[in-house]
């Protein structure tokens, strides 16, 4: 009968004796004794616990003291008594407090700079205007004046000073041309002057019924 003949897979490799009796006898196992890592991760966790108990002694005060504002900023009673309870709910101490407010303020005089470089912006180019800006600004100016001071109610003026409007270009060109149109005597309309008309009448026409 011919040999077999192998392929892929080759053939086992006889075993010893010997070997066989090294591979059946037991295996010993070592007893293992606490390691510097374990040791380690012990002391982790005793400082963690330490942690955790400093993170709950640093709590937010029964009352809060009165916070630090910078010089130009305030807050009325409304909105500290808002952060107050914002405060608390978060369980911030008088310090972290604090610094929210800071940081509050710094906000807003941000927002306050932007506020006046856009003043500065729109009073630039109201001057170089070509219709009223030049030499004619002042008059411009006045005649716009003029024409608040006709037509505006309190709430219109304070509207303009608050906002910062009145500086705004469009606003004194529209001013200035509703004061052009006023005289000593009446409004003048149409190039015809019309002295026995109330000012409301002539502005509002739809609204005198």
């Amino acid at each position: 009968m011919a040999e077999e003949e192998t392929i892929l897979t080759a053939s086992a490799p006889e075993v010893s004796s010997d070997e066989k009796q090294s591979d059946s006898s037991p295996e010993t196992i070592e007893a293992t004794t606490p390691t510097e890592s374990t040791e380690s991760a012990a002391a982790n966790n005793e400082e963690g616990n330490a942690e955790e108990t400093e993170s709950e002694v640093a709590s937010a005060p029964e009352t809060y003291e009165v916070f630090e504002l910078p010089e130009n900023f305030d807050m009325n009673e409304e909105t500290l008594g808002e952060y107050h309870t914002f405060a608390k709910e978060n369980n911030l101490t008088q310090e972290q407090a604090q610094r929210g407010v800071d940081m509050v303020a710094q906000m807003k005089q941000a927002e306050m700079n932007q506020w006046v470089e856009q003043q500065k912006s729109w009073v630039d180019d109201a001057k170089s205007d070509t219709e009223f800006g030049g030499d004619k600004f002042d008059k411009s100016i006045s005649v716009a004046v003029k024409a608040r001071d006709s037509f505006g109610t309190p709430e219109f003026n304070e509207m303009l000073d608050s906002s910062g409007l009145g500086n705004h270009p469009e606003m004194i060109r529209f001013l200035s041309r509703v004061g052009k149109q006023i005289s000593e005597d009446g409004v003048v309309v149409g190039g015809s002057s019309i002295s026995n008309q109330t000012r409301e009448a002539v502005l509002y026409p739809s609204m005198q019924n």
